[in-house]
C-alpha cells in the first residue's frame, strides 16, 4: 500500500542539492498528503543532549526560531519520542494536559488536530502536524518509521552529498559553541543590517529553505532564542 510513495521519496532524494526543510515540504504535499498533513519538522541528536532543528515547512519562521533547542530532559513531545524510542501520536485536545510545558513555547498553529513524532535514533525525529487523527496500526507505523530512516540515513550518507553541501545543510551543532562557518557569518551580519530571510536568499545566492536552516543553526551555536535577540545582542555591542 505505501511502496509506491516510499519510492517517491527515494527517487526525489536523489536529486542534487536537496536540504531538509525541501525535504519537509516533499513530506507534507506529497509522502503525507492522504494523512491530511499541514506541517512537518525536523531534528537532530546534538552532542550536548539537545534536539536541535535543522528544516521546516508549514510553520512561521519565528515559531520555529522560538522553539530553539530541546533539552531531551524536558518533557515534551519531541523528546518523550526520542526517550521512548516510539512514535507519539498527540492530539491537540490532550496536548496541553499531557505536556504542560507547550504552555511556556510559541503555539503551533491552530489548523491542526493531531501531532506526530517519529524518533529515527541514533540521528534525531520528524514531527508532523496533522488535520486529522489517523487510524494507526502496525502497517502505518513501520511505513512512518522508514520514511524517517530513508531521510535521514540519506542525509547521513558519505555519498550522498559533496562534503561542503553535507556539513552546510545537517551538521550536529553544539548549543553555545559559539563557532559559525563562513557562510553563517556572513548571514549574521545581514541579519544585523535588517536583512529578511528571502533578502538574504538573493544576496547570497542560495534558496530561502537553506537560509532558514542556517539561521537556525547560528541560533543554536550562539545559544539565543532568534532573531529578535540576535539583534538586541548586536545593538549592545555597537
Amino acid at each position: 500500500m505505501y511502496l509506491a510513495s516510499i519510492e517517491n521519496l527515494i527517487k526525489y532524494l536523489m536529486a542534487p542539492g536537496i536540504t531538509i526543510s525541501e525535504v519537509c515540504k516533499y513530506l507534507v504535499l506529497n509522502t503525507f498528503n492522504k494523512l491530511n498533513a499541514s506541517a512537518a519538522y525536523a531534528v537532530t541528536i546534538t552532542k550536548d543532549g539537545c534536539l536541535s532543528p535543522i528544516g521546516a515547512f508549514g510553520l512561521p519562521d519565528e515559531i520555529v526560531n522560538s522553539w530553539g533547542s530541546i533539552p531531551l530532559s524536558k518533557n515534551t513531545p519531541l523528546s518523550d519520542a526520542v526517550k521512548q524510542n516510539k512514535l507519539i501520536l498527540l492530539h491537540k485536545k490532550d496536548s496541553l494536559s499531557r505536556y504542560p510545558i507547550l504552555k511556556d513555547h510559541a503555539p503551533i498553529p491552530q489548523d491542526w488536530g493531531t501531532f506526530l513524532v517519529c524518533p529515527t535514533l541514533p540521528y534525531g525525529s520528524i514531527a508532523i502536524t496533522l488535520n486529522d487523527l489517523p487510524k494507526m496500526n502496525r502497517e502505518l507505523e513501520q511505513f512512518i518509521k522508514t520514511v524517517g530512516y530513508i531521510i535521514f540515513l540519506h542525509f547521513h550518507s558519505e555519498k550522498s552529498a559533496p562534503r561542503s553541501q553535507r556539513e552546510s545543510r545537517f551538521q550536529g551543532i553544539s548549543k553555545g559553541s559559539g563557532v559559525l562557518t563562513e557562510r553563517q557569518k556572513l548571514i549574521t551580519k545581514l541579519i544585523e543590517k535588517g536583512y529578511s530571510n528571502p533578502q538574504i536568499a538573493v544576496e547570497i545566492g542560495y534558496s530561502e529553505s537553506l537560509v532558514r536552516q542556517e539561521t537556525m543553526a547560528i541560533y543554536t551555536a550562539l545559544d539565543i532564542s532568534g532573531r529578535k535577540e540576535l539583534l538586541a545582542k548586536s545593538k549592545e555591542r555597537s
